[in-house]
């Protein structure tokens, strides 16, 4: 085994690693800052963290005991002010990627621990004895979570009692996906990789954990199972029910934020088109000034945020069309006589959807983005094809993570 080292941080990485440059090549550290001398391990191109021998001015304690450990977190250790100019940092490194330079990036919108109202969780059952919480980094190994100050109250308080009930469900692989998301009326809980519990005995099991936990909603492996309340979701004047385990944006106030970017972008259009919209984050607001295209490959995304719009407040048309736009991307000609176009794809980003964006002369296009790569290289096709950026605002969509959501407003 190599001998640990004294190194200086030279620089943070875009995971959050911090990065020492030496003459056999580039060291990473997780969990050391810039600017600190630090005692590491060498292993490869990575570095095991032994002692902070002079830490960073920027070095806070972090708000969980199990950070280092539990793989859900890279950056509780640094304060906010560095932190936010880290992920500022992250945006503007990959748009420059692009040939984006010296381009305005607005103050990170930050969120705060406690406030993520969905979470994607593993259970894994050794001999007797369930783990039940998140992967340790670069790790298959789960880390046994009782608390995660991150969650909603509903969630922390819903892990025990979950734990307890989960080793009945368990299939012969002894490992489940559990994905929670804490809603106006309930938590929903939505299970997969477990056994078939639609029948006799195991059914029973799931009623009776559904009833005494006051679940809303419970599903395994893609089937509703109970729903003794519609889980719902607010997003402007309708309430959601979303798909069960479906995607919604983890943080309600970090899509309160993105949504209030995207209609200011907006602003007065009269025809919107919302592009991989989902179950409505931004659709349903959207249509409270607007007539609204929305379209989305998941139908029962679509059949969401058609009861949702249905039932909504004083809600304009919103005309809903199921589309591959990965296969088959809106074309330019289909986006005549719309005043303003919003797209929000998967973190593969939306290539050819660009393509046929920048052959259009929509006014206005709003890109959202949970991955500041894909995005730097899809508004690179949009600015090739004749439009401007006019602003780039970055949202702190999963706290303490090297990831990070960002709005975008371009104009022709």
């Amino acid at each position: 085994m190599t001998d640990p080292v004294e190194i200086t941080i030279d620089e943070l990485g875009g995971k959050g690693d911090g990065i020492a440059y030496h003459s056999a090549g580039s060291l990473y550290v997780p969990f050391a800052l810039a600017g600190e001398r630090v005692r590491v391990t060498p292993m490869g191109e990575r570095g095991e963290l032994e002692e902070v021998l002079e830490p960073s001015a920027d070095r806070i304690a972090p708000v969980c005991p199990l950070f280092q450990t539990c793989g859900g977190c890279a950056m509780q250790h640094l304060a906010p002010p560095a932190y936010g100019a880290w992920k500022q940092a992250l945006v503007r490194d990959a748009l420059a990627s692009r040939g984006f330079e010296d381009l305005p990036i607005a103050p990170l919108v930050a969120t705060e621990p406690g406030k993520r109202r969905r979470a994607v969780l593993t259970a894994r059952l050794i001999g007797r004895r369930l783990l039940f919480g998140y992967h340790e980094a670069r790790s298959t190994r789960v880390v046994d979570v009782h608390h995660c100050p991150l969650l909603v109250p509903a969630l922390n308080a819903l892990l025990p009692k979950l734990a307890d009930y989960l080793p009945l469900f368990m299939s012969k692989k002894n490992l489940a996906r559990v994905t929670l998301l804490a809603t106006h009326n309930g938590v929903d809980v939505s299970l997969d990789d477990v056994r078939d519990m639609r029948q006799g005995q195991d059914y029973l099991k799931a009623v009776e954990m559904a009833e005494a936990l006051d679940l809303a909603r419970l599903s395994a492996n893609g089937e509703t199972l109970l729903e003794r309340r519609p889980p719902l979701l607010q997003m402007g004047g309708a309430e959601v029910s979303p798909p069960a385990g479906a995607f919604v944006q983890a943080e309600e106030s970090a899509e309160l934020a993105m949504a209030k970017l995207v209609l200011e972008s907006v602003g007065d259009a009269k025809r919107v088109i919302d592009l991989f919209c989902g179950s409505g984050t931004f659709a349903l607001r959207l249509a409270r000034k607007a007539q609204v295209w929305a379209l989305e490959s998941e139908d029962a995304a679509l059949k969401a945020l058609e009861r949702a719009w249905r039932f909504g407040d004083k809600l304009k048309g919103i005309k809903m069309e199921r589309r591959d736009l990965f296969r088959r991307p809106l074309l330019a000609q289909e986006m005549k006589k719309f005043d303003a176009l919003v797209f929000d794809p998967p973190r593969a980003g939306a290539k050819a959807q660009c393509e046929e964006i920048a052959k259009s002369k929509v006014p206005v296009v709003v890109a959202v983005s949970c991955n500041p790569g894909t995005l730097a290289r899809d508004l690179r096709i949009l600015v090739d094809g004749g439009y401007r950026i006019a602003s780039v605002t970055p949202v702190d969509q999963f706290l303490y993570s090297p990831h990070v959501e960002c709005v975008v407003t371009l104009t022709r």
